[in-house]
């Protein structure tokens, strides 16, 4: 992957922002909120996440609850939001939703 590891500004997330409508910037951190059918979906959505992640060496925070996955992305050398995060998010938002 060829973006750069430096943070964005409030500004440049506002404008990713708006491509990526069911994720927002919580406490300097990109999220999602996803609500499956049963628990055994989001843990495959969970699965097919972490395989991304390893072939990208770029891992966000994953929570798995009853039939929900909430996904955090930020990159701690950056101390704060990428590009990478946004190129991933992008990814994870096509995994969600097929």
């Amino acid at each position: 992957m060829t973006c750069t590891r430096t943070a964005l500004t409030q500004d440049e997330i506002r404008k990713h922002l708006e491509q990526l409508p069911t994720w927002q910037l919580v406490d300097n951190a990109l999220e999602r909120h996803y609500d499956g059918q049963s628990y055994l979906e989001a843990l495959e959505k969970l699965n097919a996440i972490a395989q991304l992640s390893e072939a990208s060496d770029h891992h966000p925070e994953l929570r798995l609850g009853w039939k929900h996955l909430t996904i955090r992305y930020w990159t701690h050398v950056a101390n704060g939001v990428t590009e990478l995060d946004f190129e991933l998010a992008h990814r994870v938002e096509a995994l969600l939703v097929s």
